[in-house]
């Protein structure tokens, strides 16, 4: 196999959806998992048989997400290689690679990560941040991730970059991590604090295993204070969002910020960090872009192409029945980040720089 670019699918087996991963968990897994998965967030009609289900998937957000994942990581893979996170989009000639990989490396930067730290990725999905920083940085980077299948991409992707020395996964909960005090000298997340039960017990466990003086940096999904709770077109588009990606509660970032301050770290800064680029952040899922494959992938004309694909090989029973609805979910995901995004109620990227105090 040729060498590929750092943050790309890196084997041939996920560039296909043909080796969909529900195939090792049995044939009705995929099925039976969507429906679970659709049941959990049904809206109800009262308002407060809404807020009770909310409560409901907030309690079982472990399972969710672990479902989730296991239902949509490969094609997570196949449409935007092993960096599952937004990037500033930095010109109309970058491709969405060199847009992952340079915002990863600004992160590094901040947390000054360098050979010898050792540093957390906490949520780290399949690994490509976590690879990508430590081949940058010679930094040690252990990946915290509930998911076993997403765990043995982690574990392949290590092997397949002989990073087996400076990268490593480790099954856990962030809520209440098997890590000492005073473990880690930095650390980030990518998107993946939106999954908290209560993101103040997060941002308190990572205070507790960062080194005093540590810089911890979240990039982490929010409402932007142009969200209006009692706009209706507003709350559809969050439910839309939290139903195609598995979230539970869409937070504020004003809860986020209340949220850190309560667990005792301090704020270093804080932004959107989408505005960083020249062009909005959900370019490459709209499409109008500089044409790579990768980008073609996560467009609307590539998401189109890849259902209609779905559909044949389900019929012909090459992938487990209910892979469609599973990228129903994904569909309904794009469409409502994007309707975010225009109307600025939305941010994947509320970028906060945060210490462990002296």
């Amino acid at each position: 196999m040729s060498k590929r670019d750092e943050g790309s699918v890196e084997n041939s087996e996920h560039n296909s959806l043909m080796n969909y991963n529900s195939q090792a968990y049995g044939h009705d897994f995929v099925q039976e998992n969507v429906k679970r998965y659709i049941k959990q967030f049904e809206r109800g009609k009262e308002k407060s048989e809404r807020e009770a289900k909310r409560k409901e998937r907030i309690r079982n957000v472990a399972d969710i997400s672990n479902n989730f994942y296991t239902l949509v990581t490969d094609f997570y893979e196949y449409g935007y290689g092993r960096s599952f996170h937004f990037a500033p989009v930095l010109s109309a000639s970058s491709s969405l690679q060199e847009c992952v990989l340079a915002y990863e490396r600004e992160i590094a930067r901040t947390i000054k990560a360098n050979q010898g730290m050792k540093l957390l990725d906490a949520g780290c999905g399949v690994g490509g941040p976590m690879i990508n920083i430590a081949k940058s940085t010679g930094a040690h980077v252990v990946g915290l991730n509930p998911c076993e299948y997403q765990l043995k991409r982690v574990k392949f992707h290590i092997e397949n970059n002989n990073m087996q020395e400076c990268c490593i996964g480790v099954k856990g909960d962030f809520h209440h991590m098997e890590f000492g005090d005073n473990t880690f000298d930095g650390g980030y997340a990518l998107e993946s604090t939106l999954y908290a039960t209560d993101p103040e017990i997060v941002y308190r466990e990572i205070r507790r295993v960062l080194k005093p003086g540590a810089i911890f940096v979240d990039s982490a999904w929010a409402m932007t204070e142009a969200f209006d709770p009692k706009n209706a077109e507003h709350v559809k588009i969050k439910e839309g969002i939290e139903i195609g990606n598995g979230i539970p509660d869409l937070r504020t970032q004003l809860v986020l910020l209340e949220a850190i301050r309560k667990s005792g770290l301090e704020i270093v800064e804080y932004k959107n960090a989408h505005c960083d680029g020249e062009l909005p952040w959900y370019t490459f899922l709209v499409g109008k872009h500089a044409f790579s494959l990768d980008a073609f992938r996560v467009s609307s004309v590539g998401r189109k192409l890849t259902h209609f694909m779905l559909s044949a090989m389900e019929m012909l029973r090459i992938v487990p029945q209910g892979s469609t609805d599973v990228h129903n979910v994904l569909l309904t995901a794009a469409d409502a980040l994007i309707q975010g995004g225009r109307k600025d109620i939305f941010t994947p990227m509320f970028r906060l720089v945060l210490r462990k105090p002296l």
